[in-house]
């Protein structure tokens, strides 16, 4: 069996060129490289150079072990790192959202149901959340549409309803529904941190001027006191956290009401079909989640 140092040591003689700068890289005197080097051809048994008087170099037979050395030390470093990244997934459990809400709900359940493991939660846009869990980066997402691929193990976790929050003074007031195209050429107060809500609200009205603010604390105390629009779910009215002296239209745009889905690949579906069938007992009704994000079951 040869030892890995001494692979390291042939490979650096071969990248460098010189007994000298090999030795330096590799922070090893000179002639403990050269034993090295003579201890190689021992377990070859073969010549690996051609030395001169001054000179040493690799010969055709120590090429050759030059790039199998280089080839065992990048399997050495792609099996550490493969370990590694398995023992870290085995001890962490990331999920992406494409909406804050569900998020939560699933860090308080995944939280009761591995105990000791880290959560870890990213909220993504659309684009970026598939292709990041298509690359392994999350093992669940939370998306507002169904996914087509069948190979996907997929459950509905509930729903949730755009409306928007205005002062009684306002035009809008009196609406009985509102699509998001009539905000156009109007100030709306808009929190950043909102997942697909955000991309939903500048799509369908693009000339409106969103004042953006990325603290939910004084965004809650600007819509508050404002007298701009702000937008609100239904989580949030039926849990009496409507805005004080507030009116909420309903947002009548097709896509401002959702369903969310969890999505598992079949992979990663062993890890996780317990917890899965588990949710089949919650009962998605979020009036109780904001605040304290708890849940109800059933038998």
């Amino acid at each position: 069996m040869i030892e890995m140092y001494l692979l390291e040591q042939l490979a650096a003689f071969a990248k460098f060129g010189t007994l000298s700068e090999a030795a330096n890289e590799l922070y090893v005197s000179q002639p403990a490289l050269s034993r090295s080097m003579k201890k190689l051809e021992r377990m070859f048994d073969a010549e690996l150079f051609s030395r001169s008087k001054n000179k040493i170099a690799l010969n055709e037979n120590g090429k050759l072990a030059a790039i199998f050395a280089q080839k065992i030390l990048d399997k050495q470093t792609e099996m550490v790192n493969a370990v590694r990244e398995f023992d870290r997934k085995s001890r962490t459990i990331s999920v992406g959202g494409c909406a804050p809400v569900p998020l939560e709900q699933l860090l308080h359940l995944l939280t009761q149901n591995f105990p000791g493991v880290a959560i870890s939660t990213e909220l993504s846009g659309d684009k970026n959340l598939m292709r990041d869990f298509l690359n392994d980066m999350f093992q669940l997402v939370v998306l507002h549409e169904k996914p087509s691929d069948e190979t996907f193990c997929v459950k509905k976790i509930g729903s949730e309803k755009l409306f928007i929050s205005l002062p009684p003074e306002h035009p809008l007031a009196k609406s009985a529904g509102i699509y998001l195209s009539e905000l156009n050429g109007l100030s709306v107060l808009l929190y950043s941190k909102i997942g697909f809500w955000y991309d939903l609200c500048v799509e369908k009205a693009p000339r409106a001027r969103f004042l953006m603010q990325n603290d939910s604390a004084v965004f809650e105390e600007l819509a508050n006191a404002s007298v701009f629009p702000s937008f609100i779910t239904d989580i949030f009215i039926e849990a009496g956290l409507s805005r004080k002296n507030h009116v909420n239209i309903p947002i009548l745009d097709a896509e401002a009401s959702v369903d969310y889905y969890l999505v598992c690949k079949q992979k990663d579906l062993p890890r996780f079909q317990e917890f899965l069938d588990s949710l089949e007992k919650v009962n998605w009704n979020w009036r109780n989640l904001i605040g304290g994000f708890y849940f109800t079951g059933s038998d």
